[in-house]
């Protein structure tokens, strides 16, 4: 068992090991940095999740606004059969995801259950897992980038 401090710097040290790693993918792929918060998309943000057991990779539709969400989300429903072929039918979609108490988000994101950072034989699957799946959520998202900014 870690103490607080052990299991903040053990998380530091993964995202910062994560980050090294796959910034040296993507330049091998022709790729910059991850899109995450700077989609150029108004209301979209990617994003990667480890908590307790769960790892997430996610597409959110973040607009404060319910019916912007909902028209932003029914476009990428839209989009569906291109995400389902894409990710062989992994990904999950949730309309009304809740990040914070009263707070909701459009989300269309993978999961892995039974990994945590705090064991590091994990991190190779947990690298292969975040990077492969967020390339695959970026590609479709830039593909299809200029119908879902409308």
């Amino acid at each position: 068992m870690y103490s607080r401090e052990e299991a903040k710097l053990l998380k530091q040290e993964f995202w910062t090991t994560f980050g090294q790693w796959s910034q040296k993918k993507r330049k091998s792929r022709g790729k910059g940095k991850w899109l995450l918060n700077r989609t150029g998309a108004k209301g979209y943000r990617f994003k990667f999740e480890a908590e307790k057991k769960t790892l997430c990779v996610c597409l959110e539709i973040i607009d404060d606004d319910e019916i912007i969400r909902e028209i932003r989300y029914e476009k990428l429903l839209m989009l569906k059969p291109v995400f389902d072929e894409a990710t062989n039918h992994e990904l999950i979609w949730d309309p009304n995801f809740f990040i914070a108490p009263g707070k909701a988000v459009s989300r269309v994101y993978f999961q892995k259950k039974g990994f945590t950072l705090n064991n590091r034989q994990y991190w190779p699957e947990i690298f292969s897992f975040f990077y492969h799946k967020m390339s695959s959520l970026e590609d479709i998202f830039e593909e299809y980038k200029e119908l879902l900014d409308e």
